[in-house]
């Protein structure tokens, strides 16, 4: 490949990034395939691998699993067909990601795993990083959050030192969703905010939109429900925006709290099934199993004992499926408050 040929790969992918960052990720995916086809002849840059890469982020980032993993497997392949060490690091990194949302989580943990090695061997402290704190989220979803504060508080630290704000926002982020689950909400609030305030600053409307979503979560949690609506309607905007599937089931899904904690439980119901459509298909069983969590809420707030039953149970199967224990525990504890 000519450099200027590379150089036009790498002008498009600037392109689809900023593109990305501003919501329009159908321009995004479209510059990324025209950076793609640049390598039809000349596939042996590492930076294809890259690409390919990429374009599964974005698929992945709207929900469109199967299309992630598919470009990612490329991805790989690519990079170990031409041993490029921390391409491939990335490739298994991302994969672990998929693996994670599917529920396989040993797949997700082995994966991490070659994903570190390769990592350290090529030199690449970002990545770790970035591994150190997406095992965090493995942790948390296991329930064993001693050791995913742990993570999180490392790649926190060492993505503060090297002043990479990105990575910052996205560690802040997690962070506050552990102390909401936690319960300690002024902590969750605290954090969220300033990872909501990072994102604007960088104009990252995909960041600012989950970030968003979650610090409404925390504000429902407290009884801040004007607030949780206001933050819910803008993630909600952005999400569509973005034709974001998954954010727009979690959206819903934390507007239908709202409206049951307002008591306006059919309007709930309605919600979480618009949400549940929008995550069939997604792969992604923990949100499935959240929703279905808060259908059960709803269904007994309405009296209605047996459909409460029936989602729970669903729910208390999914949990267990992708190992989030304290989920599947608080669901049997749910179930069992029910009249027989």
């Amino acid at each position: 490949m000519t450099v200027t040929a590379l150089d036009r790969a790498r002008k498009l992918v600037e392109m689809a990034r900023g593109a990305e960052q501003l919501g329009h990720t159908g321009k995004s995916l479209a510059y990324l395939d025209d950076a793609i086809a640049l390598f039809e002849h000349e596939n042996d840059q590492p930076y294809f691998a890259d690409v390919l890469r990429w374009k599964g982020t974005v698929f992945r980032e709207q929900g469109e699993t199967e299309a992630a993993y598919r470009c990612y497997k490329k991805s790989l392949a690519h990079a170990e067909r031409i041993g490029a060490v921390g391409a491939k690091a990335h490739g298994l990194n991302c994969l672990a990601i998929v693996a994670q949302r599917r529920g396989d989580l040993r797949e997700s943990e082995s994966h991490y795993a070659q994903a570190a090695e390769l990592a350290a061997r090529a030199g690449d402290a970002r990545l770790l990083g970035m591994i150190e704190q997406n095992r965090g989220v493995l942790m948390n979803v296991k329930g064993n959050f001693a050791a995913a504060e742990a993570r999180y508080a490392t790649s926190l630290a060492a993505f503060e030192e090297s002043g990479d704000e990105e990575a910052v926002s996205w560690v802040l982020n997690n962070l506050g969703m552990l102390y909401t689950k936690l319960g300690h909400y002024q902590r969750a609030m605290e954090t969220l905010e300033r990872g909501l305030e990072i994102a604007k600053k960088r104009e990252d409307g995909l960041v600012e939109s989950v970030i968003g979503l979650n610090l409404a979560e925390a504000w429902a949690a407290v009884g801040k429900l004007d607030l949780a609506e206001m933050r819910c309607n803008e993630s909600l905007e952005e999400a569509r925006r973005r034709n974001d599937h998954l954010t727009i089931a979690g959206v819903l899904k934390c507007r239908a709290r709202i409206e049951r904690e307002r008591g306006a439980f059919n309007e709930s119901i309605a919600t979480l099934r618009i949400g549940i459509f929008e995550a069939e298909g997604r792969e992604d069983r923990l949100l499935q199993a959240e929703l279905l969590r808060e259908f059960g809420q709803t269904a007994r707030a309405l009296g209605n004992s047996a459909e409460a039953r029936l989602a729970w149970q669903e729910a208390a199967e999914s949990f267990q499926g992708v190992g989030a224990v304290y989920e599947a525990a608080e669901i049997h504890a749910l179930l069992a408050s029910l009249p027989t």
